[in-house]
């Protein structure tokens, strides 16, 4: 029934986005089960440096309720931008919103993963920039649409600097999905900068000193870890996700296989965004030893999307819907 649902192509489904973030908030190792410990977990998680972070930094240090709010805001904006890039640029072989609800079970299954930090904030960004040059292919004056991405990724590297990484992404979906032409590929480095250097403007004049990029991607010294959750739910949850992922191994080679060229260039430039935001992750792990839950969420749900869109798997595929949101309940409500 849940499955069901989402499966349909019908804007009501968002409805029932609220009532789960409510539920599931402040989702996986947020410390304790309260609410207000959530906002001493987003105070934690504070990463400085970035300007457009600053004003979210000091909204959220001031009331913990003020970030569920802003969660809440999130998650409705970027589940609603990504389900549209998704559909309007043919990732799927029909439309619909299974990507919606995967998004918010996956981020409530992570540590911290509803929290609104700086890559959180900026992935809209990020997602928006990629359908500008996804959904124009084949369309003729496209030199705005991946300026547009430029300026796009620009904003989202003020709220988390390493998304800048996804200009090759930007260069790799160009290359893939329209014959060569120099100028689509220096107008998206031109808008990213030009939104870089109008920020640091802005922060030189207004509040010198308070751009630290190299700050901005170390977490503070006294951020509170995740809390320790019981060992059968690692158990349980590694056998859940080892099985999805096989089962989106095997339907998104099977749906690639069939695509027609145009499609299976779109799909192709979305393996390579999803492969650039896993380096993202394995760097930012590598850095700080913690990895910003939105880098797993967004291309998670698009690739579960895959297996769980057909029909003729209407059981298994509510049982995987069902398992992931009692392990997000799990995770938000024991202990």
């Amino acid at each position: 029934m849940l499955t069901r649902f989402f499966r349909q192509d019908r804007i009501t489904v968002f409805l029932l986005v609220p009532v789960l973030v409510l539920l599931l908030w402040p989702g996986a190792g947020a410390g304790g089960s309260g609410y207000p410990a959530a906002g001493a977990a987003a105070a934690g998680q504070m990463v400085h440096g970035m300007p457009l972070y600053g004003p979210v930094r000091k909204l959220l240090e001031a009331s913990p309720w003020a970030s569920m709010a802003l969660s809440l805001v999130l998650v409705l904006g970027l589940a609603h931008s990504l389900n549209r890039v998704a559909n309007d640029s043919e990732l799927y072989d029909r439309r619909n919103h299974l990507p919606v609800l995967l998004l918010v079970l996956l981020l409530a299954l992570l540590p911290f993963g509803l929290v609104p930090g700086p890559a959180f904030i900026g992935m809209w960004a990020v997602v928006l920039a990629m359908g500008r040059v996804w959904t124009s292919t084949g369309r003729t004056g496209n030199l705005a649409a991946v300026f547009d991405s430029g300026l796009l990724l620009g904003i989202a590297s003020c709220f988390y600097l390493p998304y800048a990484f996804l200009m090759v992404v930007v260069w790799a979906s160009l290359a893939v999905t329209r014959p060569p032409n120099w100028r689509e590929y220096i107008l998206p480095p031109m808008g990213m900068a030009a939104m870089l250097v109008l920020c640091w403007g802005a922060v030189h004049f207004l509040a010198p000193g308070a751009w630290n990029p190299v700050a901005s991607l170390h977490r503070p010294a006294d951020a509170p870890g995740p809390r320790a959750v019981h060992w059968m739910y690692g158990v349980v949850l590694a056998a859940v996700l080892i099985a999805l992922s096989i089962s989106v191994i095997l339907s998104f080679a099977s749906v690639y296989a069939r695509s027609v060229t145009r499609v299976k260039n779109i799909r192709a430039a979305f393996l390579a965004f999803t492969f650039a935001l896993g380096l993202m992750a394995i760097f930012a792990w590598l850095l700080d030893g913690r990895i910003p839950p939105v880098l797993l969420a967004a291309p998670g749900a698009l690739l579960l999307t895959y297996p769980l869109l057909p029909v003729r798997n209407s059981l298994w595929n509510e049982a995987a819907t069902w398992g992931l949101l009692l392990l997000a309940c799990w995770a938000r409500w024991a202990g």
